[in-house]
């Protein structure tokens, strides 16, 4: 029974420091990027937040901000492209210090991971064919619809649609390749991004069905649970609204719907 008892305490005590430990990590993550001088952050290649140039560079809102961002805190910025679904195994594993990609701030999401101060919105649109007939919620609830795995467009179309034909794919731009290929008749994606590249370049036999949209979405940051890079981030975000950064990024890159009331 003792050696029992001993085996429990052990156990409890091990839980006990790897919690603390975890804790430790989380609020030292500001001095873990002092330390490392740089600062990972996570994206995808979802225009106009973040995409790459024809130098192969990444641009875009949020990566000139998360580029500013990196300088506010006396640091170089490392842009890495990682896979949407598994970007809580990997800001949660160290991989990546923040997200920090047109994120939607979402309540379960948020059991995972932190958000700092919401800086745009969202919602979620259908994008079709152009010359596809299309033009009801009625309609979409029975057509093939592609989305971005784990992605709000994703919840959207299984949750609120309740679609029974949905393919998930790694990216948005995936979900709107398959009906431009016309694999799938409808894709799910943010109001942010269609509105950036649907009807030009690449996807201009593509059209946002008009008067249909889902959702009242915030973008914000992506930290990890308890990380203490939370308070300057809120603060740097803030400030680019006050002096007009903001402003200026939405001119450059159009599209982006600035969260006003959040940032005040």
């Amino acid at each position: 029974m003792k050696k029992l008892l001993m085996l429990v305490l052990v156990v409890v005590l091990g839980i006990s420091v790897c919690a603390g430990l975890v804790a430790c990590n989380q609020k030292g993550d500001l001095a873990k990027v002092e330390k490392a001088g740089k600062i990972v952050v996570g994206v995808t290649d979802y225009p106009p937040m973040d995409y790459k140039n024809e130098a192969g560079e990444w641009v875009g809102f949020d990566a000139e901000l998360a580029q500013m961002f990196a300088a506010y805190l006396g640091v170089e910025c490392e842009i890495v492209e990682i896979t949407w679904s598994q970007k809580v195994a990997e800001i949660n594993a160290g991989q990546i210090d923040l997200i920090w990609n047109g994120m939607t701030a979402s309540d379960e999401l948020g059991q995972e991971i932190d958000f700092s101060v919401s800086y745009a919105r969202n919602a979620q649109v259908a994008v079709v064919k152009s010359d596809s007939t299309i033009a009801t919620k009625d309609q979409i609830k029975v057509s093939t619809i592609a989305v971005e795995n784990k992605s709000a467009g994703d919840t959207v179309a299984r949750n609120v649609i309740e679609a029974a034909n949905v393919t998930g794919l790694t990216a948005q731009v995936d979900a709107l390749n398959e009906v431009k290929a016309g694999t799938s008749q409808v894709a799910i994606v943010d109001l942010t991004m269609a509105g950036n590249v649907v009807g030009k370049g690449d996807y201009a036999n593509l059209k946002i069905v008009e008067g249909v949209s889902y959702g009242d979405e915030i973008f914000s940051v992506g930290l990890r649970k308890g990380s203490d890079l939370k308070a300057k981030l809120d603060e740097f975000l803030k400030a680019k609204y006050e002096d007009g950064t903001m402003t200026r990024l939405v001119e450059k890159y159009g599209n982006v719907f600035i969260n006003e009331d959040a940032l005040k």
